[in-house]
């Protein structure tokens, strides 16, 4: 079976396959909220006015996010650029994943199950909701591009004319989210003068290009008005407590799947050393209790009561516990980076960076409205996790056994994820089609059968007949 999966030829075929299943993915999706808000009169008005207008109707929707609400707008209006850059988009960071972890067969799927191992709330608030999706997910894979470039630059001579195309990187890149466009910054500069040999122009280039997104971005005027959505705070003790009962939540313990492999993972690096060390019965043991921990708080989780923006009302007790245990995990999983991975140190340490890097600025926000800001930390975060596999399982004589585990684990949610879209698009067709509603008599009373994949859990006020009215017309 490794040996199938190490043929050119089956690559393209698996990345042509997830490009067909992302497509149709999109085409099942059912817009929601501010999917209606750009598609419609004030995605009209914002754009030919520069995504400025009156704070009491527009709020955060004034910004200086260009590329991303552009292709809000447009990918709404247009069903077949929306399937191009949302089938794009994701294959584009699969095949990212896949080469900078060295296009090894376990990079390859564990890079395609990346979407199925999101969480319940980024999996609603990414995923399956287009306004999510732009200014996430085609960044991401950007400044992916970026690190592809800059890894194969380390093993051999790049064209000159990369320094264009990492120029227009930055610049695209970092016209999407202020916090991308900030980070993607510091990433250049700890790229130039810790993580490369050889300093070439394209690594400045794509700082220049970052460096002109910040400041056309930053030059908007929004950003110069009072819009409460975008209120921040210094203060440690509020900082803390929305670490407590939220931020913690969404960046580590939802994410069972990633930590339940990851830890896993590590444990089998610990045991492939020989003779053992106090420390690596140590190791073993802390792991062990780490992932027993998760595991048990990944069930609680999913017994927790929960908004429509995923926001868990916890024990308060329970949450500040499991917030320390948070950051003790954060802690011991950087130790363990230096002190046992010692091929992969630098690339992984660079990760580890990033992920904490992407994740930063959220600290100061004060009012979270919603996990998606922790993504981009989830993207880096999931990459040091193929590189512990990788390392862990590479050579073991069950390496077939539980690739082919993963293998089917993948398929089966694929297949999965496609029947529940499918339902909700037949259902969906059907309540938009009730007289009553189509005529604008009513709101619509019916959920559809799969609600985690429409953004806020269905919420039947955020449909909007109009567009159901024009895009039944087509």
């Amino acid at each position: 079976m490794i040996k199938f999966f190490q043929k050119n030829w089956v690559y393209f075929l698996v990345f042509g396959l997830v490009f067909c299943y992302f497509a149709i993915f999109r085409y099942l999706l059912i817009p929601s909220g501010d999917d209606y808000f750009w598609w419609g009169q004030p995605g009209d008005y914002l754009l030919h006015h520069g995504f400025v207008g009156p704070v009491k109707i527009y709020g955060a929707s004034i910004n200086g996010r260009y590329l991303g609400n552009f292709l809000e707008i447009f990918t709404m209006r247009h069903l077949k650029l929306a399937l191009l850059i949302f089938a794009g988009s994701w294959t584009l960071m699969s095949w990212c994943m896949w080469k900078l972890e060295n296009q090894t067969w376990w990079a390859l799927i564990l890079a395609v199950a990346f979407v199925f191992t999101l969480n319940d709330s980024l999996l609603n608030t990414v995923l399956v909701w287009n306004a999510g999706f732009i200014n996430y997910v085609p960044p991401m894979a950007l400044v992916l591009l970026y690190l592809v470039i800059c890894k194969d630059g380390e093993n051999k001579p790049l064209h000159k004319y990369y320094a264009i195309l990492t120029l227009i990187i930055g610049l695209a890149a970092g016209l999407f989210l202020e916090v991308i466009a900030m980070a993607q910054i510091v990433m250049g500069l700890i790229i130039i003068f810790f993580f490369t040999k050889r300093k070439r122009g394209y690594h400045f280039s794509y700082l220049i290009g970052a460096l002109v997104a910040l400041v056309i971005m930053m030059s908007h005027p929004g950003y110069r008005m009072h819009i409460p959505y975008r209120e921040t705070t210094f203060n440690p003790f509020k900082i803390w407590h929305i670490y407590v009962i939220a931020n913690h939540i969404w960046l580590i313990s939802l994410n069972t799947i990633l930590i339940f492999l990851l830890l896993l993972a590590m444990t089998f690096i610990i045991s492939r050393k020989r003779p053992y060390s106090f420390l690596d019965k140590l190791f073993i043991i802390v792991n062990n209790l780490f992932l027993v921990y998760y595991l048990i708080v990944g069930v609680y989780l999913k017994r927790v009561h929960n908004d429509n923006n995923y926001n868990y009302l916890l024990n308060p007790i329970f949450a500040e516990i499991d917030a320390i245990i948070s950051l003790f995990l954060i802690s011991y999983t950087g130790y363990f980076i230096c002190h046992y991975l010692s091929k992969q140190r630098k690339q992984v340490l660079f990760y580890y960076l990033c992920a904490g890097l992407y994740f930063g600025p959220l600290l100061f926000v004060a009012a979270p409205v919603s996990s998606r800001g922790v993504f981009m930390s989830y993207v880096f975060m999931y990459l040091i996790m193929i590189d512990c596999v990788q390392t862990a399982f590479t050579g073991i004589k069950l390496q077939n056994f539980l690739f082919l585990i993963i293998l089917l684990a993948t398929l089966g949610i694929a297949g999965r994820y496609q029947m529940y879209l499918y339902e909700n698009f037949n259902a969906n067709l059907q309540r938009v089609l009730e007289p009553d509603y189509i005529q604008g008599k009513r709101l619509l009373n019916k959920h559809i059968p799969n609600r985690k994949f429409v953004w806020s859990k269905d919420r039947l006020d955020q449909q909007n007949v109009f567009y159901w009215r024009a895009r039944l017309k087509k």
